[in-house]
């Protein structure tokens, strides 16, 4: 019952956010406190109708880079949490027997759970994964919380700094919004490097 419940309510609030949109981000256009802007920016995380770089450049255009992106980091990670809460936490046997069922998914999570911290955090660098599949795929792979929680922290920071950033400067300094660009470039080469390496370090030790 409880899990048909949260199905409902998620829903429901999705379809929700979604038909008021528009209100949504009219009120986001007005000035709010800190607290009311965290709440918000957690909402559209957790129903993401609206794409979440363009809310954290708004957030950036709005409150500025640094105040822009400390919203954005910590609404997405308290969206992320309680997502992966309630998948891990009431869904888990359901969605772990989907995973094992499909050979190439069960490898791919085997291969993550050799390495959690690094993958999540690889998979909150990359610009291409929607965020709210990585929160409900460890959610279902069963991730150790703490340690998942602490990588998404840690992995979000690049990207979110880097949107909220361009929001600021986009159109005041075009320059350093192209410069903001290769720099977070590298670091995603940097890191994806990195983890291929120790991956690579890995399997020749076995």
């Amino acid at each position: 019952m409880r899990k048909w419940f949260s199905i409902i309510i998620y829903v429901s609030g999705t379809i929700l956010a979604f038909i008021y949109r528009y209100d949504i981000l009219s009120w986001m256009k007005e000035d709010h406190n800190l607290f009311s802007s965290i709440g918000i920016a957690t909402l559209l995380a957790l129903f993401p109708v609206v794409p979440y770089k363009a809310v954290i450049g708004f957030f950036g255009y709005a409150y500025g880079s640094l105040a822009g992106a400390l919203i954005c980091w910590v609404a997405t990670t308290l969206a992320a949490a309680f997502l992966f809460g309630v998948v891990k936490f009431l869904f888990q046997d359901q969605a772990r027997a989907y995973l094992t069922s499909i050979p190439l998914l069960e490898k791919f999570t085997k291969g993550i759970e050799r390495r959690p911290f690094a993958s999540i955090v690889l998979a909150r660098l990359l610009p291409i994964i929607p965020q709210t599949a990585v929160n409900i795929y460890a959610g279902a792979a069963g991730l150790p919380f703490w340690g998942y929680l602490a990588a998404s922290a840690i992995g979000k920071i690049p990207g979110i700094a880097l949107y909220a950033f361009l929001g600021d400067q986009l159109f005041q300094n075009p320059g350093n919004a192209i410069i903001a660009i290769i720099v977070y470039a590298i670091v995603l080469i940097i890191a994806g490097l990195s983890f291929r390496y120790s991956s690579q370090e890995v399997k020749n030790t076995r």
